[in-house]
């Protein structure tokens, strides 16, 4: 009697395995137990194994011997393309699952401003990293057209930055830090005591100046022509680099306009110290950029971590 469909579904279902069918695939490509034994790393008799396991549980030949190798039959032609498929499912998923664990077990990408450096991650990642030993993070500083180009490819799962006003569609922004322009100071600066400082202390100061693309430094335009602050002494070291701006304010005899959150680990520490003045000039809060439908167990420990600086003071 001849097999009917359930009952080689059955068959194929609890007895065949993948093996089988890469070996079914490798004969058809190659056309010699040889070279297809060899391929899959068997022996010639194990490959020949393999196919007699095949016929006797279909009930038929699938491939006809010659001198020249193997063809496969009208059964084997018939049988294929459903072998290519479940080879092909098989890797899709192996590769889905690799992808999902590289990205669950591998190092979080994060992509951080100067300021966001200072007012989130300074103050995150040390208890952080206490409660999470096992948590990876990659960090890098971007700014300018590295800021804009960290949103558009797959390098970043978190942006830290300022609020933007375009960014590419599928980015959600999280604020954790309302920031403000602030002026700061060495703390043996002469105005460092001072309980308040005044437009005329200010003009008598030696400035030190912001980088032009900053906002610091229009901040900073915007103070001159409020207050009438023209003919400054300033000091021509202009860097976007923080260390640079804070060894020269340290010894005393400088101020700099920053965002508070740019100074934020200086002033915590004490080396700096924010004078009496209020800069009105807004800005944007800090805080992070990051798609939480793609997030992983990882990143979302993460952006937990970062949400909860709001409760700080």
């Amino acid at each position: 009697m001849a097999l009917n469909a359930q009952t080689l579904l059955t068959r194929l279902t609890t007895r065949a395995r993948l093996r089988h069918m890469q070996a079914l695939v490798m004969l058809d490509d190659l056309r010699s137990m040889t070279r297809a034994a060899q391929a899959m790393g068997m022996t010639q008799p194990a490959m020949t194994q393999l196919v007699a396991e095949m016929e006797q549980l279909l009930e038929t030949t699938l491939f006809l011997r010659h001198s020249r190798g193997v063809d496969p039959t009208p059964v084997a032609q018939d049988l294929l393309p459903v072998a290519r498929r479940i080879l092909a499912a098989m890797e899709e998923g192996a590769e889905a699952v690799a992808t999902r664990i590289r990205r669950d077990s591998g190092p979080i990408r994060v992509a951080a401003t100067v300021a966001a450096v200072g007012a989130l991650l300074n103050r995150l990642l040390p208890d952080l990293s206490r409660a999470q030993p096992t948590l990876q993070l990659m960090v890098e500083t971007v700014m300018g057209l590295s800021l804009s180009a960290s949103f558009n490819a797959e390098d970043y799962d978190i942006v830290l930055c300022r609020r933007l006003n375009v960014v590419p569609e599928g980015w959600t922004f999280v604020p954790c830090f309302d920031d403000r322009s602030v002026i700061v100071a060495g703390k043996r600066h002469p105005l460092a005591t001072k309980a308040a400082v005044t437009a005329a202390d200010l003009r008598q100061c030696i400035w030190l100046q912001n980088h032009v693309a900053t906002l610091a430094r229009h901040a900073f335009d915007a103070l001159r022509e409020e207050h009438g602050l023209d003919n400054l002494q300033e000091i021509n070291i202009i860097s976007r680099i923080p260390e640079v701006m804070w060894s020269m304010l340290r010894e005393g005899t400088a101020v700099c306009l920053s965002p508070r959150s740019v100074a934020l680990p200086r002033l915590e520490e004490g080396t700096l110290v924010e004078l009496p003045f209020r800069v009105n000039t807004p800005l944007e809060p800090m805080g992070f950029y990051w798609k939480p439908e793609a997030a992983t167990p990882a990143i979302r420990l993460l952006a937990q971590g970062l949400t909860d600086l709001r409760k700080k003071p």
